[in-house]
C-alpha cells in the first residue's frame, strides 16, 4: 500500500501524520506551502477541491477530514489498537473527534486569522475575544475529562494526538493556558511519545524551507 500525506507544518494535518507514524506506518510526505496558497493552485485543488490539508493518498485514492483519516489508520492497522473498539468507547472516540473537528478546530483562526471572517477591521477585535472565549470554555471541558487520568480512554489513543494538537495551537495563538493543569500533563505525555517528536521535528524542518522560499 502506497500512502502520500499532503501536509503543512503544524496544521491539523500533523495529527494524520502522528497517527500513521504512531500506527507504524511510513508515508511520503509532500509539503503544501499554505503561505504561498499552494492548497488553492490547480494541481492540489483536483486532489482536494476543498483547499485545506491533510490529503492522504492512498494507492492514489485521495481521502480527506481528520475524522475519517484516524478512524482510517486506526482500522486500517487495528494491532496498534490506536482507538477504542468495544462499543461505547468506540462512539466515544467519534464523538470527541468530532468535537475537536467542528468545536475547537474553528474558533482557532478567529485568534490568529480575524481576517478570514471579516474585512472590517474594527470587527477583528471582537472576533478575536470571541473566538477566545469559546476555546476556554472547549478547554474546561477538555481539562475536566483529563482530571485523574493518563490519557483519555484508559489507554492512549489518537484521540490523545488530536486534542494535543487543538489545544497546543490554541496556547499558542494566545490562549491562556494557565489554568488547565490537566491538560498541561497530558500534552507532556503526548511530545514525550516518538511519533510526537518525530512530527515535531518534521515541522520544524519544512518552516525552515518554507521561510527560504518566502
Amino acid at each position: 500500500m502506497k500512502l502520500v500525506l499532503y501536509h503543512a507544518p503544524r496544521a491539523c494535518s500533523i495529527v494524520t501524520l502522528t497517527s500513521l507514524w504512531e500506527a507504524g506506518a511510513d508515508p511520503e510526505v509532500r509539503l503544501v506551502n499554505t503561505p504561498k496558497r499552494e492548497q488553492y493552485g490547480d494541481a492540489y485543488m483536483k486532489l482536494n477541491p476543498k483547499s485545506k490539508v491533510p490529503c492522504l493518498l492512498i494507492d492514489g485514492e485521495p481521502l480527506t477530514e481528520n475524522v475519517a483519516l484516524l478512524s482510517w489508520v486506526a482500522r486500517t492497522f487495528p494491532e496498534k489498537k490506536l482507538l477504542p473498539t468495544d462499543p461505547k468507547n468506540a462512539i466515544r472516540a467519534l464523538s470527541l473527534m468530532a468535537w475537536i473537528a467542528s468545536g475547537v478546530h474553528p474558533m482557532l483562526p478567529r485568534l490568529n486569522a480575524p481576517a478570514r471572517f471579516t474585512d472590517m477591521t474594527e470587527a477583528h477585535p471582537s472576533i478575536k475575544k470571541t473566538g477566545a472565549t469559546e476555546l476556554a470554555k472547549a478547554a474546561k471541558i477538555a481539562d475536566e475529562m483529563l482530571a485523574g487520568r493518563e490519557w483519555i480512554f484508559d489507554q492512549f489513543s489518537i484521540v490523545d494526538t488530536y486534542l494535543w494538537w487543538a489545544f497546543d495551537r490554541a496556547k499558542t495563538y494566545g490562549l491562556d493556558a494557565s489554568p488547565y493543569k490537566n491538560i498541561a500533563a497530558h500534552a507532556a505525555r503526548v511530545e514525550a511519545r516518538p511519533a510526537t517528536k518525530r512530527a515535531r521535528d518534521l515541522a520544524v524542518e519544512l518552516e525552515a524551507q518554507l521561510a527560504k522560499a518566502a
